[in-house]
């Protein structure tokens, strides 16, 4: 299926919108909650803990939310998502008072649609774009929006109005863009395609296990320093500064920053360069960032937070182009089902060994020695991916292949 200049960019509009809103909606919790416990006069810790089974589903249903995307493909299963996310957030605006259990239960919602969207976005949005690099860099800068704004937009809509505003608006929005998706679908303005192929790629079964195998270690490790910098980076920034609100705005810099060079990157290296080449040189700067936050100082903790996000925004979207290249078509939707529940399975770790640090030890210096050693581990790792040069021009256009 070849597709024009303008069903690419509508793709790259949705899937965009799509990445931010599932940050968004899947964080904004750990916000609302704050209000929620004074009104229901509970211990904030007792409603937190009913998010817990939807951040266990968040990562578990990517799988599944893979194989329904290959099987129905990804614009129909996109629409799932934002019909399903918007559905899931007004029922938690619309709880009674008090009701635990069904709070509980639209939270699992939030969760279960919400794993849909790395399983199918990234695939969909790299299958369709002409200049692969530029569509991951948007795809970043957009999910990095999400998580910048997720305690912005409800601290907004709380003081506006309440709670459930903070569940409902973004609901409503989510519906929205679920209808619109599904109206240009039905008109054949948005569609899929087999992924298109590349020059110098060989997509033979030992490259596909390769390739998968590599990626599956290197990013379980990848996502334990990226939760070890999102919370450990915060920790470390408190035992400095007391203002809150600058804790806060300090690592609202880190994703704003992450986003834009995400960005960046998509347009200047990821087309340009071997994707290996880049990948193993993220991971090895990576080992600095970590130094840097051991260090314990609070504008070099600040700086190391920053450039490890940054050198996260170009490992990340390395991976999945990888993936999406070697993994047959029709298998794009388990392919990273499996990828990103590999990455949300090991995250916890981090957390876990944040508590246990900080409990021994009483900072965390030990705990970012420990990840500047996990770092070294994931770019000696990156060395077994293989060596065929993926670099593209950026103005190559992709060769369209059959369906397989």
């Amino acid at each position: 299926m070849n597709l024009d200049a303008g069903v690419a960019r509508r793709v790259l509009v949705y899937s965009s919108t799509g990445h931010a809103l599932m940050h968004m909606m899947t964080a904004f919790y750990a916000v609302i909650v704050l209000t929620l416990a004074v009104e229901w006069k509970l211990p904030a810790e007792q409603l937190l803990a009913l998010y817990a089974p939807a951040t266990i589903l968040l990562g578990v249903m990517s799988l599944p939310a893979g194989w329904a995307s290959d099987r129905f493909g990804a614009p129909a299963m996109m629409v799932v998502m934002f019909l399903g996310l918007g559905l899931a957030s007004i029922a938690c605006g619309l709880v009674p008072t008090g009701d635990a259990c069904l709070l509980s239960a639209g939270l699992c919602g939030l969760g279960v649609f919400g794993a849909i969207y790395h399983s199918v976005g990234i695939g969909w949005i790299i299958r369709t774009a002409r200049e692969q690099g530029h569509a991951m860099g948007v795809n970043g800068l957009w999910g990095s929006a999400g998580l910048a704004f997720y305690g912005v937009v409800p601290g907004v809509l709380i003081t506006l109005a309440s709670w459930r505003a903070a569940f409902i608006v973004p609901g409503i929005v989510c519906m929205v863009l679920g209808l619109m998706l599904w109206v240009d679908l039905v008109r054949g303005r948005v569609g899929d395609r087999p992924m298109p192929a590349r020059a110098g790629v060989q997509p033979g079964r030992r490259e596909f296990w390769r390739v998968f195998s590599v990626p599956s270690l290197t990013m379980a490790l990848e996502g334990v320093i990226w939760q070890g910098v999102m919370f450990g980076a915060a920790l470390v920034f408190a035992m400095h500064v007391e203002n809150v609100l600058l804790v806060g705005l300090a690592a609202s810099l880190i994703y704003a920053v992450s986003g834009l060079a995400q960005y960046a990157l998509g347009r200047r290296v990821f087309d340009r360069y071997p994707l290996k080449t880049t990948y193993v040189v993220a991971s090895a700067l990576q080992i600095a960032a970590m130094l840097a936050l051991a260090v314990g100082n609070v504008w070099l903790a600040l700086a190391g937070a920053i450039f490890s996000a940054v050198f996260s925004s170009a490992s990340g979207p390395v991976e999945n182009i990888l993936i999406a290249r070697y993994t047959p078509s029709r298998y794009h939707g388990l392919g990273f089902g499996a990828k990103f529940v590999v990455a949300f399975g090991a995250a916890p770790l981090a957390i876990m060994a944040i508590a246990r640090t900080r409990e021994v030890t009483g900072s965390l210096d030990l705990f970012f020695l420990g990840l500047a050693g996990v770092a070294a581990v994931v770019a000696a790792v990156a060395l077994l991916l293989p060596s065929s040069d993926f670099a593209q021009d950026a103005r190559a256009m992709p060769v369209p292949v059959a369906a397989e």
